[in-house]
């Protein structure tokens, strides 16, 4: 994915772009904005750019070092051919890496940011000028994999660049903020996420209708263009749904299906973005159907308070997710809007 592959972050392009060409890009990167809209994709348009042969400083994407940028392994842990770029994830390596006593179903362990890590930098590069390490979800490293890669960011060996990823900064360490360089990526535009969904092969229509609700991100996009998804999506937000307004012991039952990881932190994220869609559609169709009247007395009523209450959840769902970014827990994130909610209708 060379750096033209990019789309809707110019800013965040730019800055990288002139770093490179100066030779004063920060030796470690933290790549900031909400999930779909780039990140990722830019942190190996940046591996590209260090390793091509035949574009260096852009990357072109298609010739063989690239290519193994690009490509990730069959076997094992899904990384990338290339033996400079280096994947850091909570999960992505067994225990054949990391050692039998390792568990990373809540963080990164600090046992991967050693193995993995650690150990290679002290060499030099196999092929490339310099080694890059990808950190995804960076603020799910564990409180001891965080302060062993700060001692790295304090004293950085001169042939290896960081990017960290993340869409919650506040999470991690100040001293991980402190020791990088931000590069801030917004919400895609309406148009650029449907140019992205249409050159995935997605129907024209349902590409238009799915960027639209998308609020900017590529990843919920995918999810809303997605048949295979709908039947899980459409379960959890009518299980949310019956927690904003059922009875209490169900509302709390459903509340505490979710946990405190990562993983749960990013599933509700996801089902609350498709809480709100679906409250957006339904408050389109009451208001469309509102304009061409037709309704009167107590089916105006009854469209009146349907308004009412699908307004009030889609605002309840979009204050969880802000409490969620200032890490809160979430089953108590969660639990405290719907409670609100319940208590304002």
């Amino acid at each position: 994915m060379p750096f033209r592959d990019v789309l809707g972050q110019d800013l965040a392009l730019e800055t990288i772009r002139r770093g490179l060409a100066r030779g004063r890009l920060h030796h470690a990167l933290l790549f900031v904005g909400p999930e779909g809209v780039g990140k990722e994709l830019t942190a190996f348009g940046l591996a590209c750019a260090v390793t091509c042969e035949r574009e260096p400083g852009e990357g072109c994407g298609t010739c063989p070092t690239c290519h193994r940028v690009l490509t990730v392994s069959s076997e094992g842990a899904r990384v990338p051919l290339h033996p400079d770029v280096v994947v850091v994830e909570r999960g992505l390596y067994g225990k054949e890496i990391l050692g039998r006593s390792t568990d990373e179903k809540t963080d990164i362990s600090v046992d991967q940011v050693r193995r993995v890590v650690l150990e290679k930098i002290n060499f030099a590069p196999h092929e490339a000028r310099e080694r890059i390490v990808i950190v995804r979800h960076a603020e799910e490293m564990s409180a001891g994999a965080a302060n062993a890669l700060l001692k790295t960011l304090e004293e950085p060996p001169g042939h290896t660049r960081f990017v960290l990823l993340t869409s919650r900064p506040g999470e991690l360490l100040s001293t991980i903020r402190s020791r990088t360089q931000p590069i801030r990526f917004a919400l895609l535009r309406d148009e650029v996420v449907e140019k992205i969904l249409l050159a995935r092969g997605v129907e024209p229509s349902l590409a238009r209708q799915s960027a639209e609700l998308a609020g900017g991100s590529v990843e919920v996009a995918d999810a809303l263009a997605d048949p295979s998804q709908s039947e899980e999506r459409t379960q959890a937000v009518e299980a949310l749904r019956r927690a904003s307004q059922g009875p209490l012991h169900e509302a709390l039952e459903i509340t505490s299906s979710y946990g405190n990881s990562g993983e749960d932190r990013r599933l509700l994220a996801g089902h609350l973005a498709a809480l709100q869609t679906s409250e957006a559609i339904e408050l389109r169709k009451l208001v469309l159907a509102g304009a061409r009247g037709g309704a009167e007395g107590a089916d105006a009523a009854r469209d009146d308070a349907r308004i009412d209450a699908a307004l009030a959840r889609f605002a309840t769902a979009r204050a969880v997710e802000a409490t969620l970014d200032r890490n809160a827990n979430v089953p108590l994130a969660l639990e405290s809007g719907w409670l609100k909610l319940r208590r304002s209708t």
